[in-house]
């Protein structure tokens, strides 16, 4: 996927995550799809690496060291991206 964006422009993601659980659950509650896997994040573009469109919640002035939380999603999990 290309993303028409540049580093620091404003990014929305709608992405499907990995998710996980620990509790005993019968077939049918196992095959339960929840909502949590379903994504949406709203940030600062950084680029794209590898595989993952990378974004932050928060940047600096420039590509230096002023960046925050830094989010790596897998390209192939990003349903869009604008």
């Amino acid at each position: 996927m290309k993303v028409n964006k540049k580093w620091g422009d404003k990014i929305y993601v709608e992405w499907t995550d990995a998710c996980s659980d620990s509790e005993w659950k019968n077939f049918e509650q196992s095959m339960d799809i929840p909502n949590e896997v379903f994504c949406r994040t709203y940030g600062f573009y950084l680029g794209q690496k590898e595989g993952f469109i990378i974004v932050a919640h928060t940047i600096g002035k420039g590509p230096g060291n002023d960046i925050a939380g830094r989010l790596l999603i897998p390209i192939k999990w990003v349903r869009k991206a604008k």
